[in-house]
């Protein structure tokens, strides 16, 4: 138990230099930054090949696969698994709530992984939900972005990333943030437990649960647009940045959007 907690204390404090080097990497972007009506790119070429060979796979193997679980697997049964996968992630989630100075928050968060690991049968049940303990979702690129001091839209150069899609260098870094401070990840690995199985089998249904959920969305972004490439990168960099203005302004984006232009209609 030493080892395990010293091995998570260390790793914290790795993703503690790695935060502020990455959010200095992405300020010093900020002269490449083109606002949020252009999208910083400089490696569409590789993009471009790499999103290809992502497309290929999804309508080869994830969206027959997404599609299936969807129409086969009973709906209570999606919400059992989509808890479980939640529930594996609260930890990291408490981490980067306590780097974006909100400790009550990670709190929250701990009380209800603990609730629901036990009285909610390992996850499958969000009984923490109907405590009032609402959940939330964080990590390390949010994080980043809600420190790095420019614009939310501004995650430094665009990255298509093998198998896993759009990302950029504040959330690829993010990415790698999560995972080195990963208590299961940790665990696993002091225990001398096959992490790879553990990891493939999460991770995998993670894809699959959330593919089957973006069907619809995905579908018609392609279909209404001339460049799905472009158009994704486009809705993802918009998606990130109203995520992370969000965290700056402790508001609700997309109400505050809404309200905008409910106002702008009235007048």
């Amino acid at each position: 138990m030493f080892g395990v907690t010293k091995a998570i204390a260390a790793s914290i404090r790795r993703s503690v230099v790695a935060v502020a080097l990455a959010g200095t990497v992405v300020g010093g972007c900020a002269s490449g930054d083109t606002g949020a009506a252009e999208v910083w790119d400089p490696l569409e070429t590789p993009n471009r090949f790499i999103f290809s060979i992502n497309r290929a796979i999804d309508v080869m193997a994830f969206r027959p696969l997404a599609v299936m679980y969807r129409d086969l697997v009973p709906e209570r049964a999606q919400t059992g698994v989509r808890n479980v996968l939640d529930n594996l992630g609260e930890p990291v989630t408490a981490i980067n709530e306590v780097f974006q100075g909100d400790p009550n928050r990670a709190a929250t968060t701990m009380a209800r992984f603990l609730v629901n690991s036990t009285i909610g049968v390992a996850g499958i049940f969000d009984v923490a939900s109907s405590l009032g303990l609402e959940r939330t979702k964080e990590d390390f690129g949010k994080t980043i972005g809600l420190w790095a001091g420019v614009e939310p839209e501004n995650g430094g150069f665009y990255l298509m990333l093998p198998a896993y899609g759009p990302s950029n260098a504040r959330d690829g870094t993010g990415l790698m943030m999560d995972y080195l401070v990963d208590p299961f990840r940790i665990l696993t690995f002091n225990l001398a437990v096959d992490w790879d199985y553990y990891q493939l089998a999460r991770y995998g249904m993670n894809a699959v649960d959330y593919r089957s959920r973006t069907i619809f969305a995905l579908d018609d972004l392609e279909k209404n647009s001339v460049d799905y490439y472009a158009a994704l990168r486009s809705a993802y960099t918009q998606n990130r940045a109203d995520q992370i203005r969000e965290k700056r302004e402790k508001t609700n984006a997309r109400s505050e959007l809404e309200r905008r232009d409910n106002l702008a209609l009235v007048r």
